[in-house]
């Protein structure tokens, strides 16, 4: 039988309702019974380790938030953006019958497999540059060639603050970076403010003396308009701001079109927020 991840199945959704809307503790043990089933269709169990090896992790951290700044024209402000960089500690891994020879992990965020041998120190850093819930896999051999893994949930969160200056042509802000998430979010918050800039004196470069009438459509990432298109009118040295929220996105590859129908500059700025953290439900 083909496994179904958890966080796409029908199960999933029916289970965060039921939980959202305060169902009975009965219904939900029904559907955790049900979901207990189907997650045996995979032929495998979860049984008690036995072997000789005794992996002894200590991670920096298990979640982060990845910061992404970006300006005019959508360029990466290098100086400002922030990755994940986690660390593993396994230098006090060993085994009861032979020395412990390497270790592999896979970082679950679709990068490389990072392998080592018994000379190395045990202690290894990857930098997470996507976004999203990964299960990181990680194995210790030991010179009889007896094997042992383990897995550990690592989550990314997400900010991308995108500034426009003096601009009639507002960039389209993207979401980006996201990886092979395991869970879809549990937040995702838009904030978008836009200044209608004042006329300098004798100037043509920033604003007019008029108003300027924009437009915020926010599409999924299936190209459905989210809600409604906003439409404001921003008086002279004004600004206002959009706000919109969604709870459990299905789609996360979403983005932000600013248009404005009149004459004069403005400045932008946007906030994506993405938090995978369903620890308060």
């Amino acid at each position: 039988m083909k496994t179904v991840p958890f966080w796409t199945s029908n199960v999933h959704k029916v289970l965060k309702n039921m939980v959202k809307s305060q169902k009975s503790v009965t219904a939900i043990l029904i559907m955790l019974l049900i979901f207990s089933a189907f997650s045996g269709c995979g032929g495998e169990e979860n049984e008690v380790y036995s072997g000789p090896i005794d992996i002894v992790l200590i991670m920096s951290a298990n979640s982060g938030t990845l910061e992404i700044t970006k300006g005019n024209g959508n360029e990466t402000i290098e100086q400002q953006t922030n990755s994940v960089e986690i660390e593993f500690d396994l230098s006090n891994t060993t085994s009861g019958s032979g020395d412990i020879t390497g270790f592999t992990i896979d970082p679950g965020d679709g990068s490389d497999m990072i392998y080592s041998n018994g000379s190395e120190n045990g202690v290894f850093s990857h930098e997470y540059l996507v976004h999203g819930v990964f299960e990181a896999i990680i194995t210790a051999m030991d010179s009889e060639d007896n094997e042992r893994s383990i897995a550990e949930e690592i989550r990314i969160d997400y900010n991308q603050e995108h500034n426009n200056q003096n601009t009639n042509n507002p960039d389209v802000v993207w979401v980006d970076y996201i990886g092979p998430s395991t869970d879809i979010p549990m937040w995702i918050n838009v904030s978008s403010e836009v200044t209608n800039l004042p006329a300098g004196p004798g100037s043509i470069i920033l604003g007019g003396d008029d108003p300027i009438t924009v437009t915020w459509t926010l599409y999924d990432g299936s190209n459905n308009i989210v809600g409604n298109a906003t439409t404001e009118t921003i008086e002279d040295g004004d600004s206002v701001t959009y706000e919109y929220q969604a709870e459990m996105p299905i789609t996360i590859d979403w983005r932000l079109e600013i248009t404005l129908e009149d004459e004069g500059n403005v400045n932008t700025e946007t906030i994506f927020d993405i938090s995978y953290d369903h620890s308060g439900m």
